[in-house]
């Protein structure tokens, strides 16, 4: 049996250190979609909790260790995991885009927004060696990726996908990186161990909507990649990014199953700590919250608070994509929708912006003819309240609005009038996947699951 945590997408910012302040900080704060403020309070106590847990001595962290690549940050990010080794536990770290981020930023009353010092991606390895590739079996040094015996019987490979970095386009392996990966599946598999993967980006689209909106932000060649790695009996794989909660699988043409178990953001609502048992037939999935942290709530469990900070960012975007088109192109990245992206779909979206913000289903229903589709219990709901309530599900995982459900059924009735118009506009020919999907999600729940360990079919 094998314990481990795994956490991601921590975005320390160093405020100690590096100490914003002014009018340009708190809008920073204020408007993220992430607690950035808070990231420090949130990460000790996170391991102040991992510290209390005396039996399970793995911490598996995948990569945006830090908010935009500050070396102030970098440096101090290490010495906070050094209190979970001094503590007893193994840490074993991935860096990823944000920790490589060519535009840090530093705050003052001053100056405003500022650059500040980064980090360059070739002395990561060094600063973070001991956090993983120490103790590596093998180390592919340009990519800082590593492989790594967690236990007996139990290999991790954990694998850098920065791709081209911070710029939009491929994440994943290149050439020579795909060599030695390949070379070191076939060294895992002649050593008898239960095979293990973790990375930064999704192997896997964790939803219809993100498959849609952030293609580019899937590893790259996701497909091939989840092929290679099913049917040389990897069958779990630890990711980021995404800052969504949600378990997916998929199945090569030779039968192997692959799991993405990807993980919420730290410092962002849910604030998932996800805690997994391994045995010989299963990987147990336990979702755990943090629901205080040395930080002024307002009186507020940190759950609240961190869901309210969500909600603000959501009903912003919202109401930019009612009144404020370009505002709602600048933020639209924070939620993995691109800028660009954005401005292509900015007359559906700003269509869609003002009827959701006016109308109930009720209203919507008779506007379109078909308020006798609408179920009594939604007749009064907000459109703009239901939306974002199926974004708060996106992150926060498992989408439960199944066909037959009034929400479904309400819903669909509504788009099934919009559709036609929907499918002139060049781009959105997947939207009927896209809604379905935002809705009801049929696969394993996402916080907390039982997933069987499959058989490796050779």
């Amino acid at each position: 049996m094998l314990q481990f945590y795994q956490i991601t997408d921590t975005h320390y910012y160093a405020s100690e250190v590096l100490k914003p302040e002014g009018e340009a900080w708190e809008r920073r704060a204020k408007y993220d979609q992430k607690c950035v403020a808070e990231s420090g309070a949130i990460l000790d106590a996170t391991i102040d909790r991992l510290l209390q847990d005396r039996e399970t001595d793995i911490v598996l962290i995948s990569g945006d260790l830090v908010c935009d690549g500050e070396r102030e940050g970098h440096y101090a990010m290490r010495d906070k995991l050094r209190r979970l080794t001094a503590g007893g536990k193994r840490v074993f770290v991935l860096t990823a885009t944000h920790d490589i981020c060519p535009y840090p930023k530093r705050y003052s009353v001053e100056r405003g927004e500022y650059p500040a010092e980064g980090l360059p991606k070739n002395e990561l390895l060094k600063l973070y060696w001991e956090l993983g590739p120490q103790q590596a079996l093998s180390v592919h040094e340009k990519s800082f990726s590593y492989v790594t015996q967690l236990a007996p019987g139990y290999r991790l490979f954990a694998l850098n996908d920065d791709g081209i970095g911070w710029e939009r386009g491929f994440h994943g392996y290149d050439e020579d990186q795909l060599q030695w990966i390949k070379d070191q599946l076939e060294l895992a598999k002649k050593s008898g161990d239960v095979l293990l993967a973790m990375g930064h980006h999704p192997l896997l689209p964790p939803s219809p909507v993100y498959a849609f909106t952030s293609p580019d932000d899937l590893i790259g060649n996701h497909e091939q990649i989840a092929e290679l790695f099913a049917d040389a009996g990897v069958h779990f794989m630890f990711t980021g990014h995404t800052h969504m909660q949600n378990i997916a699988y998929f199945d090569s043409p030779k039968g192997n199953r692959i799991f993405d178990i990807n993980t919420g953001s730290l410092i962002c609502y849910p604030s998932p700590i996800r805690h997994m048992t391994l045995t010989d037939k299963s990987l147990t999935v336990k979702t755990e919250h943090l629901q205080s942290i040395n930080w002024d709530l307002g009186g507020k469990s940190y759950m609240q608070y961190s869901l309210d900070h969500f909600e603000f960012m959501l009903r912003d975007i919202l109401h930019s994509a009612a009144h404020d088109i370009r505002h709602f192109c600048e933020i639209s990245p924070g939620f993995s929708l691109p800028s660009e992206t954005a401005w292509k779909l900015r007359v559906p979206i700003r269509f869609a912006g003002k009827v959701m913000e006016r109308l109930t289903f009720q209203k919507a229903g008779r506007l379109l003819c078909c308020a006798s589709k609408i179920a009594p219990e939604m007749r009064d709901v907000r459109l703009c309240d239901f939306i974002l309530m199926l974004i708060r599900n996106l992150y926060g995982g498992d989408e439960p609005y199944k066909p037959g459900t009034p929400e479904y059924e309400s819903f669909m009735a509504l788009y099934a009038r919009v559709r036609p118009l929907l499918h002139r506009v060049k781009g959105l020919s997947g939207i009927d996947t896209v809604v379905k999907g935002a809705l009801y999600d049929d696969g394993y729940p996402d916080s907390d699951a039982i997933l069987p360990v499959p058989n490796t079919i050779l």
